[in-house]
Order: structure tokens, then C-alpha cells, then sequence
């Protein structure tokens, strides 16, 4: 199994958890962004310390994208937010497998840049149509 690196919106978190726990459980390595609640994390901190945990977290989470085989967009509803765009645009110069549940249902430039458009709503299906297209990519 391939190694899947997570991401979406913050806004869909319970979708992107419910996602790893559901890959995982089909045996796959998942890179999950943590999804740090960093405004909240660091009340009352300096505005430096808001900037350096931003910075971190997502050099981190693009690490992750490096590390992976396989990236996938948890969108049900389409969403790409700022955050996922930046993510999408580096898959793409890692030239990373990418792959959505559903299109971006705002900017064709973005939808034209995944590899696989899974075109469902449902976590629990999109998962499952993933390891099988990994599964069919490794026979």
C-alpha cells in the first residue's frame, strides 16, 4: 500500500479524520494534517508566536506532501480553500498523484490540475474507491 497524504479545508476536520481512520483501517500509511486550532493554542501569545506556529505547521504539512505517494483532497462539497490551494500547487511540482472526492466548484484552474475526480459526497465510498484505484495502479 502507498503511502496517502491528507488534506482539505479545516472546515471539513471531521471529514479529514473520519478519512484517515477509514485508510488506515484498509491498511494504508496515512499523513494526516493535525489540524491545530492554532488561534486558540496560542491566545494571548505575541503575534510572532501565531506566525512561527502558521510557519511551522505548514512546512510541516508539506513535508507530508513530499513524503507521499498518493495526495487526496478531503472536499465533499468541493471546497478548496487558500490553505488547499497552496497544498494542491505543491503536489503538483511534486508531481504527486492527486486525487479529489469532488471538483472545485469554483476555479476550473484548479480542478484541472487533479489526476482523479472521485465525484462522490461520501467519505466512506471516496475512501474505498481510493484503494482501489491505488490497488489497481500497484498490479
Amino acid at each position: 500500500m502507498r503511502t496517502i497524504t491528507l488534506c482539505g479545508s479545516g472546515k471539513k476536520r471531521k471529514e479529514i479524520f473520519e478519512a484517515a481512520e477509514l485508510l488506515r483501517d484498509q491498511g494504508a500509511l496515512v499523513l494526516a494534517p493535525p489540524l491545530h486550532k492554532i488561534g486558540e493554542l496560542f491566545a494571548g501569545q505575541p503575534a510572532e508566536c501565531h506566525e512561527l506556529a502558521w510557519k511551522g505547521a505548514t512546512f510541516a504539512h508539506l513535508n507530508r506532501i513530499e513524503k507521499a505517494d498518493v495526495v487526496f483532497i478531503v472536499n465533499p462539497d468541493g471546497y478548496l480553500g487558500p490553505s488547499t490551494t497552496l497544498e494542491l500547487g505543491y503536489a503538483v511540482a511534486m508531481r504527486k498523484l492527486i486525487v479529489a472526492m469532488k471538483p472545485d466548484q469554483v476555479e476550473t484552474a484548479r480542478t484541472v490540475l487533479l489526476d482523479l475526480v472521485l465525484d462522490t459526497d461520501d467519505v466512506s465510498d471516496a475512501c474505498k474507491r481510493l484503494v482501489g484505484h491505488i490497488g489497481s495502479l500497484e498490479h
